[in-house]
């Protein structure tokens, strides 16, 4: 194949404008490729449909003005945003009752096709390359590809059974996890995985956020020899590295944040947490939604503090009151609150199933361990716990990380990527 483009025209398609794919999109518009980005929402001021909405919301005590806060495009203009709004909001509704997620689940799969066919079937004019991303892109892609439009294919998480049975692993350790939701989802995992291997059949270049991402789809046949390795950047650095006076005796303050979860490790947290031999000597507030199941909060000890979600300004205030993150995850593409611990000078402990691994230089900017290993997440605070100052020292380091991997430097080597990307598929540009 050899198809010319003389310049790009790209549409670039997700259901929401999270801050990553709104970086895509900057990227691409930045160089005057962007025709278009095509969402469910985003927040629009102006909007009658949206204040009548918020106003019904409240009568249910929902509150949908928050949710569209964090739909705001602000890298991007508007003009170049076209909405599908419905389905998506008829998910939010519907989550709001669905107590076991089955039906959230089922409409959340109906709404991303619907989705998929409507930027398939009006979103692809005037275009001669589409951004997807997995999961939601396979009738775009197959439209794309009649028409001899270029496909690149986004992948944020690792390849899908491979991250479904790490979880299924565990609930084989933690029965009360197997839910009727588990359940439902278990038995609609091979036809999920599916449709992404057809995605990513479909694709010309793939664009992964760590090489963990890549590998998890290597070990899995797909062929990776299109994909290119893009990291996450990070957010701006604080002004200067945290000075903070100690006089060695208080406790080392670490720090959770995101979803208390299996998935992210957080019963391997506890488990090492219980094996310290000085637990005065430490403390571990957690900021995040809990998802642990009751039983493994037992008789949790009182020097682990949990908060629940806070606002993000709030969340930075405590990375530098914190001295280390903590994210033991058991599986994620990247782990986007490395990067922000870092821009705050706050090194981390993370497993070698987080994609963010790709930036951390173990003992000089945080720790890497074995993913599931409650042992040596144990002897990884321990260190802390007795290595106040090198601990200290890696401050700087997490600091200098952020500063060399910007935001801007992401979207320059992400444009750089699909160029290259699209020449060795055959596209002359």
């Amino acid at each position: 194949m050899s198809e010319t483009i003389s310049s790009t025209h790209a549409t670039v398609a997700h259901l929401a404008p999270t801050p990553f794919v709104q970086q895509v999109a900057k990227a691409l518009y930045d160089e005057g490729m962007l025709t278009r980005f095509a969402t469910t929402f985003t927040k629009r001021s102006e909007a009658m449909w949206q204040k009548v909405l918020c106003n019904l919301a409240k009568t249910v005590q929902y509150d949908l003005s928050k949710q569209l806060s964090r739909r705001e495009v602000g890298d991007i203009p508007l003009s170049l945003v076209r909405d599908h709004p419905w389905q998506e909001l008829t998910r939010l509704l519907v989550s709001r009752i669905d107590k076991q997620k089955i039906i959230t689940d089922a409409v959340f799969h109906w709404a991303i096709k619907d989705f998929d066919r409507w930027v398939a079937d009006e979103n692809l004019t005037d275009s001669n390359v589409v951004y997807g991303y997995e999961y939601g892109c396979l009738d775009t892609f197959r439209s794309a590809k009649q028409q001899g439009i270029a496909r690149i294919y986004d992948v944020p998480a690792p390849e899908h059974d491979f991250s479904e049975n790490i979880i299924h692993q565990e609930i084989a350790n933690y029965s009360e996890l197997n839910t009727p939701y588990r359940k439902y989802t278990r038995k609609r995992q091979q036809i999920r995985t599916q449709r992404r291997v057809a995605e990513w059949n479909l694709a010309d270049v793939v664009i992964a956020n760590s090489e963990f991402t890549k590998k998890s789809y290597a070990d899995a046949g797909l062929d990776v020899d299109k994909v290119r390795v893009v990291p996450l950047g990070a957010p701006p650095v604080c002004s200067k590295e945290k000075e903070k006076e100690t006089n060695g005796n208080e406790p080392v303050k670490f720090l959770w944040a995101g979803t208390f979860s299996i998935r992210k490790g957080a019963h391997y947290l506890i488990s090492a947490w219980n094996q310290l031999n000085a637990k005065s000597q430490a403390e571990l507030k957690v900021f995040g939604a809990m998802g642990l199941p009751s039983s493994l909060l037992k008789d949790i000890p009182d020097s682990i503090k949990f908060s629940g979600t806070i606002p993000r300004s709030e969340l930075y205030r405590q990375y530098h009151q914190a001295d280390i993150l903590v994210f033991p995850t058991l599986c994620d593409g990247f782990g986007m609150v490395v990067t922000e611990a870092f821009a705050q000078g706050l090194p981390v402990i993370t497993t070698d199933r987080a994609g963010a691994a790709d930036l951390i230089c173990h003992g000089e900017n945080g720790l890497i361990i074995p993913a599931g290993d409650a042992e040596a997440l144990a002897e990884a605070l321990e260190w802390c716990m007795n290595n106040r100052q090198q601990l200290k020292a890696m401050r700087g380091v997490a600091l200098e990380t952020a500063a060399n991997w910007q935001w801007s430097d992401y979207r320059h080597a992400l444009v750089e990527n699909l160029r290259d990307g699209l020449q060795v598929a055959g596209y002359s540009l």
